[in-house]
């Protein structure tokens, strides 16, 4: 779990970092029109090609956790697509909504765009996950972990939970995620399974007093 955490930080970083390469190369502080326009053409390319690279990596560790006898059932996981370049430009759209106003806010634009970029290139990951649940004859059951710094208090809600989802899909209650959400659905077949850090009680704890980890993160509207 260690290793495809720091993997999925690793692709969003690089993301992140294209992302700020690219807007640094804009007039920003010209028309948002122009800005948009660009913009628009950019997004979908990096959101595909990353979101490919988090499939690959959620594919291997979904089957490095199957971990079930050989004459149970075989089975590979297979990789989700990226999102479509209309769910990209929708969510690149909004984020620039902040250079739209009688006041634009440059730097507000950028953290919206580094939001939902970190949550659309791992939603292709999430939803490698979720498909092969879906598909895998073998079931079991699925705790929403979070695997960053910072968790807001829906996610320490849903965390606190444990592993009471039948499916990844559930434990990502119908895949809604936030901008800078890094929560994983993850297979918990026993105590032993959850990862390190992972505490249910310190979960419910934070939940209880209604607080998160970290700073709280603002969903999209």
């Amino acid at each position: 779990m260690s290793s495809f955490r720091l993997n999925n930080q690793s692709l969003v970083e690089l993301a992140r970092r294209d992302l700020t390469t690219f807007w640094a190369a804009l007039n920003v502080q010209g028309s948002p029109i122009l800005v948009r326009d660009a913009l628009l053409d950019f997004f979908p390319e990096l959101i595909a090609a990353y979101g490919d690279a988090a499939a690959l990596l959620a594919a291997d560790f979904y089957d490095e956790l199957r971990d079930v006898p050989a004459s149970a059932a075989r089975f590979t996981a297979t990789l989700a697509a990226a999102p479509d370049s209309a769910q990209a430009t929708a969510a690149a759209r909004w984020g620039l909504g902040p250079l739209f106003t009688a006041d634009p806010d440059p730097v507000q634009a950028l953290l919206n765009l580094s939001g939902v970029a970190q949550r659309l290139v791992l939603q292709s990951g999430r939803d490698t996950i979720s498909s092969a649940a879906f598909r895998d004859p073998v079931r079991t059951a699925y705790a929403r972990v979070p695997t960053g710094p910072t968790t807001c208090k829906w996610c320490v809600m849903l965390a606190s939970r444990g592993a009471i989802y039948a499916n990844a899909k559930e434990a990502g209650e119908g895949n809604s995620y936030h901008g800078d959400c890094d929560c994983v659905p993850t297979p918990i077949r026993s105590k032993a399974d959850y990862p390190e850090g992972h505490d249910v009680r310190e979960f419910e704890r934070l939940y209880a007093e209604g607080v998160g980890v970290g700073r709280d993160i603002p969903a999209e509207t």
